[in-house]
């Protein structure tokens, strides 16, 4: 262990040990660099590594405070059920289940700020391929993808411990056309794909448009319920499944280890193919993110699926996809669809891959998210009634909240009239189970004039005002910085 990560985890026992309750003011830089003799650097290191972690928090010109941790506030709840075939089409909330708003509205759509963005450096190998390219630029690309950009991601990849030959990699115009290349090389109309409650409203309205037939499985902050996976597996009830598998949208959940393993064995035992929606894979808030089921594939039943979608920008419409034993159908089904990808846009990110600028920013960007959503999680937890459940993801860039008795859908309707955008557990579900749910993105950077801002709003009573007060200064003033 470093000297910072041992100087860090006297931190962790001691908040796990409740010597620091939340809340507790830790010593600054200096007086921590003299009460143990280090250096600024490890200081700096060891509270940047607590605060990755979740286990602190900074607030500048004040210092550094402990977390309020799991244990103290109630996440949201998820009930088990048993899931029942469903065609998702007759339960689709009025145009879709991600129906498009005509404004925007930062704490809908779950994406980073183009402020956060590697806006410059991106610029510059775009333009710097853009005049390497010569002739190239005018014939179509390969239908599986640039070699280039393909061998860029192996490396890149392999640095997290995850390793793949870039031969078996299929280049796609972003995550959710490599996983509807999947479903179209697995499955066919009317077949049943089991998938995760609630689950993101992007693929609800894909299997809708696509004719497939769903089963949900209820996934709480322990996992999904595998027995009842197994048991559809087993007696043919679905064609494929389709889960998220870290940091998931909307609810933040992360499957164990373990449970990533029983996937894999659960689709090898029973051939049925399994794929892997893994685009928040990179925005773990420690420094390295989890393997995916991917990992644990010696069959190749999984299909794994990514995008830079939401670490670096949504308009490259750059995806990814390891088909496994479902490679030559799914590069006939990609040939059908679509000629190829981007070619300059592949080249451009195979070479801000291989400069190193791709990684710095993900290490950045882990750090930020990891102190934006504790932010946002703060925030919620002061101002919202006791009795909210906020979800405490590792990863990704949403809260899930629940708050008992709310009408969301209610809720939602008075939040549009105002120009905001909350996406609510009627749009991550056929059932009626999150009714009292919605989902905030936390993608944008919190000013620091918000709470005295929040606190003359105190006059509001019931859940719904409240909540709408908050979303509509939160949206005020970050739009005002934008």
């Amino acid at each position: 262990m470093k000297l910072y990560e041992s100087l860090a985890q006297q931190y962790i026992d001691d908040i796990q040990s409740g010597y620091l309750p939340s809340g507790t003011r830790l010593p600054s830089l200096r007086v921590l660099t003299k009460q143990h003799a280090v250096s600024m650097t490890t200081a700096i290191r060891s509270y940047n590594y607590l605060e990755a972690a979740g286990w602190i928090f900074s607030q500048p010109q004040s210092g550094f405070f402990v977390s309020k941790q799991i244990n103290e506030t109630n996440l949201p709840l998820v009930p088990k059920f048993k899931g029942e075939n469903r065609d998702p089409k007759e339960f689709s909330p009025n145009a879709g289940y991600n129906s498009a708003s005509s404004f925007f509205c930062p704490l809908g759509t779950a994406m980073i700020a183009p402020s956060l963005q590697p806006k410059i450096a991106l610029q510059r190998t775009i333009k710097r391929c853009a005049s390497r390219m010569g002739d190239d630029m005018f014939f179509y690309p390969a239908i599986q993808g640039e070699v280039s950009l393909r061998r860029a991601l192996s490396d890149h990849f392999r640095q997290d411990h995850f390793s793949f030959h870039y031969s078996e990699v299929v280049i796609t115009n972003g995550c959710i056309d490599a996983i509807r290349i999947a479903l179209e090389s697995t499955t066919k109309e009317g077949d049943t794909v089991a998938i995760s409650s609630p689950c993101f409203s992007g693929l609800l309205d894909l299997l809708a448009g696509l004719s497939r037939n769903i089963i949900e499985i209820s996934c709480d902050d322990g996992g999904l319920d595998l027995e009842q996976l197994e048991g559809y597996m087993k007696n043919k009830k679905i064609a494929a499944a389709l889960f998220n598998t870290s940091h998931m949208n909307p609810s933040g959940t992360s499957l164990s280890v373990e449970q990533k393993q029983r996937l894999a064995q659960l689709a090898e035992q029973y051939c049925i193919p399994i794929i892997e929606d893994d685009i928040y894979f990179e925005l773990a808030h420690n420094s390295k993110p989890p393997l995916p089921v991917k990992h644990w594939d010696k069959s190749g039943y999984i299909i794994w699926c990514g995008s830079f979608s939401k670490v670096l920008a949504e308009g490259l419409r750059i995806g990814w996809c390891l088909p496994g034993r479902y490679l030559d159908a799914y590069l006939k089904r990609q040939q059908l669809t679509s000629l190829g990808v981007n070619h300059l846009m592949q080249v451009s990110m195979a070479e801000f891959i291989n400069t190193g600028d791709y990684r710095a920013h993900i290490n950045k960007m882990r750090l930020t998210l990891s102190y934006q959503v504790h932010a946002y999680r703060q925030l919620f937890i002061t101002y919202l009634p006791a009795n909210a459940r906020i979800s405490m993801p590792d990863g990704g860039l949403v809260l899930w909240i629940q708050i008992p008795s709310l009408n969301a859908c209610l809720l939602e309707k008075e939040a549009r009239k105002q120009q905001i955008d909350i996406r609510v557990g009627a749009c991550f579900s056929t059932h009626q189970y999150y009714l009292d749910c919605f989902r905030i993105n936390c993608g944008w950077p919190l000013e620091h004039s918000l709470k005295q801002e929040i606190e003359k709003t105190e006059k509001k009573v019931s859940p719904t005002e409240k909540i709408m007060a908050l979303c509509v200064l939160i949206n005020k003033i970050i739009l005002a910085g934008i």
